[in-house]
């Protein structure tokens, strides 16, 4: 039972074509032609493991669409063939995404060819964890669509020094600004020029020039202009001034006639090896340095990075805190999620039978947290619990990440709100960051939390984790007096 314990999906890419009853796997050594019942079992596989599956949670999804014992040993044989031929590989872990915000990457797009590749290149940034804008030299607009990537990103192109608005008044600093990483992608031999002299007549080579962000250029061009010494001398300057330079592939100069082409080297590479790249640098560079400060940065936020892509996202709660829920539940018990996100702890403590409040401050978040808690019954409220407007008290409040997300100058808010809104005898559980995480978070210790709430003592503390950096688990019950 060799796949029995491990997970698989079927890959983001297969080379599979259906004809008549048959169906053909094109794989890397050679093409598989199945047919009859053959293919009909092969395309219920693939069909099944759109989501990562077990070999004993595909056979008994069989089971449920036959109807009865599905026999071992053919499809065995067949997951053998599709794990060889690479159609169905181990499912691929998340990208490591920023805690607080998507990596912000300015794509400079130049008069080159695979300016084409661009559309291919956004979505591999986007899938990455990255908010796109993008820049135009003159000549790029010759090979690409402005409204195509205007389609892909959700923003405006930006085409010249001279387009502006209220918000971007002057493109090439104010782009330059925003840019955590600047993408040539690709450079032509004249763009590269343009930036290795300082010449900034053109968007693009002014972008650069302006940015303090680290640039990586993607040179693409024919084998003899990429060898030119004028090249090679430009390209060396942009070395020494610190310049980022992914190396090119070979690939066929279309210049020439179609069957006259053969591979040269000089061409950009594939938008899979540039992102490759791309996450490699964005590893060693600090993400944004302060955490969102406000209602509409939070909302921004939501509003523009898949749920998938928030590094403290999680389908379930950590086991600690389940523990910690389970030890308080009971029948009618209130509970306010402070910070919902998308739901976790809301959803998690209205299956163990608390009458939930979830809170956030940002609309999307609610949103989708709704959308997750389907017909749960939680109450979802806007409220910023630092200028809280919510009435009445709760036996359970949880904080799983949110006071260390606050500044210091609104914790005592953050304290006498709480202080009022859980019940005297009523508990609260924080999930806090620790000193020696490498996030924008600000950490909590145990001194911080006893002296920032006094009404309450700290019953018990265990070590946590809250993407995937250093967090404790603060166990506090409100001192049982009545007043605050």
């Amino acid at each position: 039972m060799p796949y029995a314990d491990s997970l698989l999906v079927r890959a983001a890419v297969v080379r599979i074509v259906d004809h008549g009853d048959s169906t053909t796997v094109i794989g890397p050594q050679h093409a598989r032609r199945y047919a009859g019942d053959s293919a009909e079992l092969l395309r219920a596989v693939l069909e099944l493991h759109g989501r990562p599956l077990t070999r004993s949670e595909l056979f008994a999804e069989l089971a449920v669409r036959t109807g009865g014992e599905v026999p071992t040993t053919p499809v065995d044989d067949l997951l053998a063939l599709l794990v060889e031929d690479g159609v169905l590989v181990a499912p691929r872990a998340p990208a490591p995404a920023s805690l607080l915000a998507p990596r912000r990457i300015v794509l400079a797009i130049t008069g080159a060819i695979a300016a084409v590749d661009a559309p291919a290149l956004i979505r591999g940034l986007h899938a990455a964890g990255c908010e796109v804008r993008v820049a135009l030299s003159r000549t790029a607009r010759r090979f690409i669509s402005v409204e195509a990537l205007e389609a892909l990103t959700h923003h405006a192109v930006w085409k010249s020094m001279w387009q502006r608005t209220a918000r971007v008044p002057v493109p090439h600093i104010n782009l330059a600004e925003w840019a955590e990483l600047v993408l040539v992608s690709p450079a032509s031999a004249t763009s590269i020029a343009r930036i290795a002299i300082g010449d900034c007549s053109d968007l693009v080579a002014a972008l650069v020039c302006a940015t303090r962000a680290p640039v990586m250029i993607v040179p693409s061009m024919n084998d003899a202009m990429y060898d030119s010494p004028a090249v090679q001398a430009n390209l060396a300057t942009l070395r020494a001034h610190g310049r980022w330079l992914v190396h090119p592939a070979l690939g066929l100069e279309v210049a020439h006639r179609p069957g006259d082409r053969r591979a040269l080297l000089g061409p950009a590479p594939p938008a899979s090896a540039v992102i490759d790249v791309v996450r490699h640098l964005l590893a060693e560079i600090a993400p944004r340095a302060v955490a969102p400060q406000d209602r509409a940065d939070w909302e921004q936020l939501w509003s523009t990075t898949p749920v998938e892509q928030l590094a403290w996202h999680a389908d379930d709660v950590d086991p600690l805190l389940g523990a910690a829920l389970d030890a308080r539940r009971e029948p009618g018990r209130r509970l306010l999620d402070l910070g919902t996100g998308a739901g976790t702890v809301a959803i998690a403590a209205a299956r163990r039978g608390f009458r939930v409040t979830a809170t956030d401050i940002a609309p999307t978040a609610l949103g989708r947290a709704r959308d997750r808690a389907g017909e749960l019954p939680i109450q979802f409220v806007l409220d910023d619990v630092t200028a809280t407007h919510l009435d009445g008290r709760f036996d359970v409040a949880v904080d799983c990440g949110l006071l260390h997300c606050l500044p210091r100058d609104r914790w005592p808010a953050y304290a006498s709100a709480l202080t009022e809104l859980v019940t005297p005898g009523g508990s609260l559980l924080v999930v806090a960051h620790q000193p020696g995480g490498r996030l924008a978070t600000t950490p909590v210790t145990r001194e911080e939390i006893a002296a920032l709430l006094p009404a309450f003592t700290l019953a018990r503390e265990v070590p946590s984790t809250f993407a995937n950096q250093p967090a404790r688990l603060f166990e506090l019950e409100r001192n049982p007096s009545s007043s605050s």
